[in-house]
Parts: C-alpha cells; structure tokens; sequence
C-alpha cells in the first residue's frame, strides 16, 4: 500500500523546518535510515533550490507545493514551483567537475548521486516538477 501526503508552503527558506517536519510524518521504520536521510536530504536540497533560484525573484507568497509517498519498496519526492525552469538532463553531465571547495552548487550532484531517479518536467498547469524516487530493500 502507498502513503501519500501533500503540503504546501510560501517561498521562504525559513518553511525548511516545516518541510523536513512533514517529511518525517510519513511512516518510515521499515525504511533503511541511511535511506531515509538520503530523501529528506534531497528534499532539503530540491525545496532550498526552488526557493532560491526557482523563485528568487517572486513574492514570499507565492506558493510551493510537496507531494511525498512511500511505499513497501520506494520513496518518491515531488517538489512543485512556478519558475521559470531549466533542463536537468543538460545540466547533469556537467556535474562531475563540480567544484568541492565552492560555497555552493554541490546540490544538484549530491541529489544525483543520493536517489535512483531525478527527473524534472514542466506540468499541465505551467508549474515545474523535480522528482526524486529512492528505492530500498525494506527493513520489515
């Protein structure tokens, strides 16, 4: 059986906590914890990306939206923003020479490296959708 819930919060950096809070609701003892800490990593990295590129120039309000669901052997992430988007699958080749010693800019590969799947596509409504699926060996 799949869990699935959803939340939705402005564009501010400082929802970070309520996101990781609501990421842990999902019932996760059957998930291996390093598992576990590899999505809501990636979760974390995925929301602070559309807060601070996606939407960096839009209002605190405007709205961004998570959809998380577990299942006996998977997690998927979804991250939902209105900005103006651009093409992981041009961008994730250029991540090998990434530079361990910049501030910034690691996310994007660390997600690549931490998740069987990362995909980013434009929805119906004209909102973009980085996906992140997990599978694991459950631990029950």
């Amino acid at each position: 059986m799949t869990q699935t819930i959803f939340l939705q919060v402005t564009t501010n950096l400082n929802e970070l906590v309520n996101v990781l809070t609501w990421f842990d609701r999902l019932p996760h003892n059957s998930v291996p914890k390093s598992d576990w800490l590899y999505c809501k990593t990636s979760l974390a990295e995925v929301f602070t990306n559309a807060v601070r590129h996606a939407h960096k120039d839009m209002p605190i309000e405007t709205p961004i939206s998570i959809e998380a669901s577990l299942s006996k052997d998977k997690i998927e992430i979804k991250v939902f923003d209105y900005g103006d988007g651009f093409d992981l699958s041009d961008k994730l080749p250029t991540l090998d020479d990434v530079d361990i010693y910049a501030l910034g800019g690691r996310g994007l590969y660390l997600i690549s490296q931490m998740v069987d799947v990362f995909s980013y596509t434009k929805t119906a409504d004209g909102r973009n959708c980085m996906s992140i699926v997990k599978n694991y060996v459950s631990t029950d």
